[in-house]
């Protein structure tokens, strides 16, 4: 007798809905494809645009920082403003891309189910692949320049994941009150915006006066950011100070996740 799946208005468990996630598991791999190939449909230089477009942020800032503004850094300058580059890339791409997720396929909801946590996690993926190409690109520049590899290298998986979890912590939540309101998506490209200038990405810590170390302390971006140059390019780890707000950006992630869990059945009654 085939299984038959009763969906009721009383919200699943946490572990029941991973199950569910596990068992539609292979929707993830197909709505990440799908949009894949749309992302680069009918363009002249298809997946290069990922490395066309960091390439032109990149030229473009170190005119104004290392030339004009004649910013010191540890390592050659382009080196060291691609290694923002890349990491604040991948958690924008996440943030704006997966923030809406459920939204856009809210005509798909209303016909079938599906865990709707899936959404977002497709859309990880097609971040990861975008910010994967820029750092083999990274590499190959390091290589070219000579920098001294040291046994830092072996932590960079943890501050991907660190950049991953930070832009998926915001994603999920973002996801959760977006389907009930939908002004939240207008304003978030805005603060994506504004927010990279508030980061170290083009400039180092080092700038930002002792008296607002506090405004760094709070931004886990900052953090992972000090911790890809610290893997790749050989600078101090990040301070102890910075972990409290990875840690508080990993409990926001976890909140993020139990709402969206818990609020799951509703989407589709405000899709």
């Amino acid at each position: 007798m085939q299984d038959i799946t009763t969906i009721g208005a009383a919200p699943t468990t946490v572990s029941g809905y991973f199950k569910a996630m596990a068992k539609h598991k292979s929707l993830i791999w197909v709505f990440a494809l799908h949009e894949l190939k749309g992302l680069y449909a009918q363009t002249y230089f298809g997946v290069l645009w990922a490395v066309i477009r960091p390439l032109i942020t990149l030229a473009i800032f170190t005119v104004i920082f290392k030339f004009f503004l004649r910013v010191q850094t540890q390592s050659p300058y382009y080196l060291f403003a691609f290694t923002g580059i890349l990491s604040w890339n991948l958690f924008s791409n996440i943030v704006v891309s997966a923030s809406s997720a459920v939204l856009q396929k809210q005509d798909m909801i209303r016909k079938m189910y599906f865990p709707r946590l899936i959404l977002p996690v497709s859309k990880i993926l097609i971040a990861c692949v975008e910010g994967g190409i820029s750092l083999l690109l990274l590499l190959i520049m390091i290589l070219i320049e000579h920098v001294n590899i040291t046994v830092g290298l072996l932590s960079l998986p943890l501050f991907v994941l660190l950049n991953i979890i930070c832009g998926f912590a915001v994603a999920v939540w973002m996801n959760g009150l977006n389907i009930r309101f939908r002004d939240l998506n207008q304003i978030m490209p805005t603060i994506i915006g504004i927010g990279i200038w508030v980061t170290p990405v083009f400039y180092p810590t080092a700038v930002i006066p002792d008296k607002y170390g506090f405004f760094l302390y709070i931004n886990p971006m900052a953090t992972v950011i000090k911790g890809y140059r610290f893997a790749l390019l050989g600078e101090p780890f990040p301070e102890l100070n910075c972990w409290y707000a990875i840690l508080a950006i990993i409990a926001v992630g976890i909140g993020g996740i139990w709402y969206f869990i818990r609020t799951d059945d509703r989407m589709v009654d405000y899709a």
